[in-house]
């Protein structure tokens, strides 16, 4: 249980548990009664300019993450080789290279054998990977004149260590990131599992689909994954930001029901940890609402006021 020195009585530093009954008299600081005990009080004003932040306790399973690095494939499987639907002659190219256009957009212009100028649309949405003929040179059915490629969905493949297989299996989640935006993050699912581990470097090859739509990435660009392994059943879980420590105790801070500016500091009983979530064993029960991101500084103001009880004559 944790105590929290509040009260003083002929000398004596009356220690109080949290789970004592209201009406003892007791303070968070000196000179503001309460009528609870282990209470904490923040104006709202203060609340909003250390940015409190509140979280509710979640039943899921605890995920680890497993850091991979790899690279984008130079190339997609969503291509296009465009040809010429008549013998004829290139006249022009209406797109450049690395363009992006869409289904219908215009992209050149042949000239048939009657003299006819007809211009092929894009069969579909994509960049324009590559162009094979000048003008000026035949076209026919068979001869491609460009390819189009969607880069919308990538394929990228990483290495993932034998100490890391256990636990990763096809479509599972993979968080993408590039150095060229390290701010965000590219979602991405595991297609594929190589049978096979590399002799040399002793790692197992994956292959990722990765979301692009808005082509920030590039074939061949080397980047990390982050995979999210679930390491346990379903449980009680809060954010790790929620959990202070109170003289070596575990604790929450439960906004008081009704009381916009108060809260009551409640002991818990955590398990395991993984990632940014921890367990919670015993305390709290599926969707309570505590105080999460900012709840230090309700530890804070909860240790000034003891201090300040602790000081007084």
């Amino acid at each position: 249980m944790i105590r929290i020195p509040a009260c003083r009585q002929a000398g004596l530093v009356l220690c109080l548990g949290l789970a004592l009954l209201p009406g003892s008299g007791c303070e968070t600081r000196k000179g503001e009664p309460q009528e609870e005990p282990g209470v904490v009080r923040l104006k709202e004003e203060s609340q909003k300019i250390i940015g409190l932040e509140f979280v509710t306790t979640e039943r899921r399973k605890l995920e680890s993450a497993i850091e991979v690095v790899g690279e984008i494939a130079k190339e997609t499987e969503k291509t296009v080789h465009l040809t010429s639907p008549e013998p004829g002659t290139l006249k022009s190219y209406l797109r450049s290279l690395g363009e992006t256009v869409e289904k219908g957009t215009p992209v050149c212009v042949i000239e048939t054998k009657a003299g006819q100028p007809v211009e092929i649309p894009s069969p579909g949405h994509g960049i324009v990977l590559a162009q094979y003929l000048k003008p000026g040179d035949p076209v026919d059915p068979l001869t491609s004149i460009l390819t189009l490629a969607d880069p919308d969905l990538l394929r990228a493949s990483f290495n993932v260590y034998e100490k890391d297989l256990a636990g990763i299996e096809t479509g599972q989640k993979v968080w993408v990131k590039s150095i060229a935006y390290p701010e965000k993050e590219f979602e991405g699912k595991i297609l594929f599992i190589s049978p096979s581990v590399d002799e040399k470097t002793r790692t197992i090859k994956i292959r990722v689909d990765v979301k692009n739509e808005e082509h920030l990435l590039k074939f061949g660009m080397f980047v990390t994954g982050e995979i999210l392994v679930s390491v346990s059943e379903e449980v009680i879980t809060l954010s790790e930001e929620a959990v202070q420590q109170v003289e070596g105790k575990s604790a929450v801070f439960i906004p008081l029901e009704g009381k916009r500016d108060e809260f009551v500091i409640k002991e818990v009983r955590v398990g395991r940890k993984a990632g940014e979530r921890t367990e919670i064993i015993a305390g709290l029960s599926e969707g309570d609402r505590v105080a999460g991101k900012g709840s230090f500084y309700l530890k804070s103001e909860l240790l000034k006021g003891n201090l300040e009880e602790g000081h007084a004559d």
